[in-house]
């Protein structure tokens, strides 16, 4: 019997990479001062885990009482800015490569009834410059953005579309999706789709805090990879 297509979306910060603590905030930082003249205090920025790159601009606007408007008429430059800026921090030194990440992918990719995209709170130029870091890059061929739209649960029905564009055939739909991320929102994201959902610690949440939003499976880390993909394959098939 063949298996069933498979559509996994991977998170990207904190499921399959890791920046220094502080260095996301600091660009936000950076990027709201230099266009805006705007110095942003670190206590007045909102929780990263799970936001998209568009929603973390919104709610730094309101919390320091900057109209978004602004942001929104200078979002291209915004994202040429915040490219450059976390280009330089896009080195191993700032960069951790998480337990078993490379060698899931690699057993992932060379099942033929499994596709591989992201879905990720990064804009996407972000996205694939954060993973040519360890060269994750080549993995996924497409994905759903933070730039694409503001809120997350909008992500997943634009990956499936772009899915089924790449391969010009409807194979994908909520029923053989899965999203793989860190955060509690990467779980409320799915069920708002009605999408399986696997959950993995090396974040900043521990097990006892994602289990409370009850995801599909739950991993500490993707060390025991062989394992990790099988459990994904059966969530399916």
């Amino acid at each position: 019997m063949s298996q069933r297509k498979i559509l996994i979306l991977f998170d990207i910060d904190g499921t399959l990479i890791k920046f220094k603590s502080g260095t996301a905030g600091k660009i936000f930082s950076d990027i709201m001062e230099e266009i805006f003249n705007v110095r942003i205090d670190k206590n007045n920025l909102p929780d990263f885990a799970g936001q998209t790159d568009l929603k973390i601009l919104r709610e730094i606007c309101e919390i320091n009482n900057i109209p978004f408007s602004s942001v929104q008429s200078h979002i291209e430059l915004i994202w040429e800015k915040m490219l450059h800026l976390f280009g330089k921090y896009c080195t191993p030194e700032y960069i951790l490569l998480l337990d078993g990440v490379p060698e899931l992918l690699k057993y992932l990719s060379k099942k033929e009834y499994i596709t591989l995209g992201l879905l990720t709170g990064n804009f996407r130029e972000n996205a694939y410059q954060k993973l040519k870091t360890y060269n994750l890059h080549s993995f996924f061929r497409f994905g759903a953005f933070g730039s694409d739209e503001e809120d997350r649960n909008k992500l997943p029905p634009l990956a499936i579309k772009r899915a089924n564009t790449l391969f010009k055939v409807e194979q994908f739909s909520n029923e053989n999706t899965i999203i793989v991320g860190d955060a509690p929102r990467d779980i409320t994201c799915a069920r708002a789709n009605n999408i399986k959902v696997a959950s993995v610690t090396t974040g900043a949440y521990n097990i006892s805090q994602l289990e409370t939003y009850s995801p599909d499976l739950i991993f500490e880390n993707f060390s025991d990879y062989r394992s990790v993909g099988l459990s994904l394959c059966n969530l399916i098939n």
